[in-house]
């Protein structure tokens, strides 16, 4: 019989106590750690804890709810005391911030293949995100309560939403550690390289960061020629090739990509069958395709900031706008592959590659910058710049999904390129 056949309301509510519980949440983490969500089944969960079926369905309607069962208990055993939002905005919150940190390290360390996972599937599945929300907005609260504060007292900086900043900010920790955790970018190898990174950021977004140092102190002229490394050129398409992804991203601007089929574009690019398979083995492979070119315009976007008049704030300010305003048709590809990245391996590969070419640019745009005394010295800069890119893209990734406080694209754009310019240039 199949997994989908049990499908079902469980019999009663679980408590995680049980024998037979215990031993379905241990044989899971074991298998998440050696496989994914996606191709875990629940008969290997049955094989690894020696479950019958009985014992399974009558806790778990399917593998997602075994997922939701354990983040929920792991949230509770990790942020069940002394959590930030226990206690009162000020030093003791920030002390209990801190130590916060600390548990999420730890339970990222311990746990990683389990919350990675929640991360995977919380915008597909929504069961999952349930599970994750009630930490988030806990901890969102917690950390915009402290920047109002904070502001109170003239401590921070007046900008923008502090709802929005704290969210930024939680963003910006679960990528980063999302990334390590699962070895996605060698910048960040581990979930304990972000740290130093993610705690400037956090003062940056809260406080302003450093000052700027004097602009005088370089050749303008000299700095705007070091630019990045460049991106290899990707060979011209054919005109069916290419009519097919226009097709593509026609119709992503009405439909989720898991609403698209072969049928359906192939119906708009008015192309035959047969012509789709010989240029793409299937739709992700298509979708794949037409990433590769948002990204390019993307990458090429990003080194105008290189070739900017970097020592005028209001020049780096219009280029990192410009970064971040995206057309219609480039927002609604990439608003499918940030939510679909970390579950398709076809466009996980172009994404990872493409995110490499930013960081590329940005830790060169810092490296030089630094050196010339533009921008204030902070964290090493390959971890700066990563770790400053993924909170974008995290960012981006839940203002696109209309996440609480983050609803508002064109604010949350103008947030984001406030908090690179501050990041790398520092307050001015």
């Amino acid at each position: 019989m199949s997994e989908g056949a049990f499908t079902r309301q469980r019999p009663r509510d679980f408590d995680g106590t049980t024998a037979a519980e215990l031993a379905v949440f241990e044989a899971t983490e074991e298998l998440l750690s050696e496989t994914t969500l996606q191709e875990l089944t629940v008969a290997q969960i049955l094989e690894r804890g020696g479950l019958s079926r009985a014992n399974f369905y009558h806790y778990f309607a399917n593998k997602h709810q075994v997922l939701v069962a354990m983040t929920s208990r792991l949230f509770d055993q990790v942020y069940g005391q002394d959590a930030p939002w226990d206690s009162s905005p000020g030093r003791g919150r920030a002390r209990t911030m801190g130590a916060s940190l600390e548990h999420t390290l730890r339970l990222w360390s311990v746990h990683g293949p389990v919350i990675c996972a929640v991360v995977e599937h919380m915008h597909g599945e929504p069961a999952v995100a349930r599970a994750w929300q009630p930490t988030y907005r806990r901890f969102q609260a917690a950390v915009s309560e402290q920047i109002e504060h904070e502001r109170v007292a003239g401590r921070a900086s007046v900008g923008p939403p502090a709802d929005m900043v704290a969210a930024m900010l939680i963003c910006g920790v679960e990528r980063a550690l999302y990334v390590g955790s699962r070895g996605l970018d060698p910048r960040l190898p581990t979930v304990g390289d972000a740290v130093e990174s993610l705690v400037a950021l956090n003062e940056i977004a809260i406080y302003g960061g450093r000052p700027a140092p004097p602009v005088a102190l370089v050749d303008r002229r000299e700095v705007n020629n070091q630019v990045g490394p460049s991106v290899p050129e990707r060979k011209a398409r054919s005109e069916t090739a290419q009519s097919i992804l226009d097709a593509m991203r026609e119709l992503l601007l009405t439909h989720p990509l898991g609403d698209l089929s072969v049928a359906k574009i192939i119906d708009c690019a008015s192309v035959s069958r047969a012509s789709f398979y010989f240029y793409f083995r299937n739709r992700d492979d298509a979708f794949a395709a037409l990433f590769q070119e948002a990204a390019e315009r993307m990458v090429a976007s990003m080194s105008e900031i290189a070739h900017a008049e970097r020592g005028d704030p209001e020049q780096v300010a219009s280029a990192l706008q410009g970064w971040l305003n995206l057309d219609e048709m480039t927002t609604s590809v990439i608003r499918n592959a940030v939510h679909e990245w970390p579950r398709r391996a076809e466009l996980r590969v172009h994404y990872l590659a493409a995110i490499g070419h930013l960081a590329d640019q940005l830790e060169s745009i810092i490296e030089v910058d630094r050196e010339c005394g533009l921008a204030p010295p902070g964290p090493p800069a390959p971890q700066f710049a990563a770790t400053l890119l993924w909170m974008v893209e995290r960012t981006v990734a839940g203002s696109l999904a209309g996440e609480a406080h983050l609803e508002d694209f064109a604010s949350v754009k103008t947030m984001l390129a406030g908090l690179l310019s501050t990041a790398i240039y520092g307050r001015r």
